[in-house]
């Protein structure tokens, strides 16, 4: 057994991409293309670049606190008891209304499948076998959990990949102007796309369970960011040139514009299908096993009631009554609603506003100018949110 394992610096990398890659952009890309023509790739940089301040940021901060607990530690650190809490809790309820969001379209993406159809089950059904299931893997050790992210890593690469050999056959430059961008559109963009980037901070709550994780904890969020900036650009960029700005789900166009073969559209697009489902999957269990030992840092802090029980490990040395807590809470954010824009919006507010309360220890510790523009970003989220929550 081995007790002490450290995550290597790029399987770190790896889970920090799988956490945010995927979903969001499989389902966000078309709307991005409608709503921005042939600006779509920037808005994602642009996108990716309000929050540029903020990761370098936690970057910091990661460097000064390895150890469990990310943002709740720093806001405990140097804004006090309450702000910790705030934070903490703020983070963790974020996040776990996230999982549930992530596991619900998970559900509803398996019930595309005829062979799951034929049991007649629900998604809700399906939401409760598989949070029970990951309640059970996440009980395991990090092998297992490097073993299993690799495996959905490439799976949910595979429309990744159908995308970029495809562009050669299927590249049209006038795809690129069937829509005429506008500052309107790219405003309900960034929602979207901030979406699309939350749980970048997320190897934060990890630190200490990172290889070298005090050097390495900061050097993984940035190396993810780039990947997953850089990736999101070109993507954007090659779907826009194979199907410009269309409504349709751009990953399940594309094999019908290269055959009419119906055996091969349907084998490949159950194949891609699959493959969209493996990456609700494993940005669920990355974000469920780092928010973990989110609870387990609070619990460490004596800041909240039963601490001593959230700090027991089992022979894993996995904090196992958080891995139970977490669950019991994903349950009940499911049996209280599974409308995506209720939990997408829940998850942004509490991370924000411990993303803004990080941002504030920040400038209490080195009054930089990084601080300022950390704040101004997370004030920027914070309204967006704030605005969406109270939309009708």
């Amino acid at each position: 057994m081995h007790t002490n394992s450290k995550i290597p610096f790029w399987v770190a990398v790896l889970i920090n991409t799988n956490i945010v890659i995927g979903s969001a952009f499989f389902l966000g890309a078309p709307q991005v293309s409608l709503l921005n023509g042939i600006f779509a790739p920037f808005a994602w940089i642009i996108c990716g670049l309000l929050l540029l301040p903020l990761l370098i940021v936690l970057a910091r901060l990661s460097r000064m606190y390895p150890i469990s607990g990310g943002l709740y530690i720093y806001s405990l650190k140097h804004l006090g008891k309450f702000w910790g809490f705030v934070s903490g809790w703020g983070y963790y309820i974020g996040t776990a209304g996230d999982n549930a969001l992530v596991l619900h379209a998970f559900s509803e993406q398996l019930l595309n499948f005829n062979v799951i159809k034929n049991f007649n089950l629900s998604s809700l059904a399906l939401d409760l076998f598989f949070v029970l299931f990951f309640t059970f893997l996440n009980l395991l050790n990090i092998e297992f959990l490097e073993r299993i992210q690799i495996g959905l890593a490439i799976i949910k690469s595979i429309p990744m990949i159908l995308v970029v050999v495809a562009l050669p056959f299927l590249f049209n430059i006038n795809n690129l102007f069937t829509v005429t961008p506008s500052l309107g559109g790219f405003v309900q963009t960034i929602p979207l796309a901030l979406f699309a980037y939350i749980g970048i901070e997320a190897c934060c709550a990890v630190a200490d369970k990172i290889h070298d994780g005090q050097k390495n904890a900061a050097r993984v969020i940035l190396v993810s960011f780039a990947l997953i900036i850089v990736t999101y650009a070109l993507l954007q960029t090659a779907i826009l040139c194979i199907t410009g700005a269309s409504p349709v789900n751009p990953f399940f166009s594309i094999i019908p514009m290269l055959t009419k073969n119906q055996t091969i559209i349907a084998l490949g697009n159950s194949v891609i299908n699959f493959a969209m489902a493996a990456s609700f999957l494993a940005g669920f269990y990355g974000m469920f096993y780092y928010n973990n030992w989110n609870l387990y840092a609070m619990g460490s802090e004596n800041s909240i009631l039963c601490s001593k029980h959230l700090v027991k490990v089992n022979k894993s040395q996995t904090p196992w009554i958080c891995v139970l807590f977490q669950s019991a809470l994903v349950i009940a954010f499911l049996l209280i609603t599974t409308n995506i824009n209720y939990l997408m919006t829940m998850c942004d507010l509490g991370t924000t506003i411990a993303y803004f309360l990080s941002a504030i220890s920040f400038l209490v510790i080195f009054k930089s100018f990084w601080g300022y523009l950390a704040i101004a970003s997370c004030g920027l989220l914070l309204l967006i949110n704030s605005e969406r929550l109270f939309s009708p």
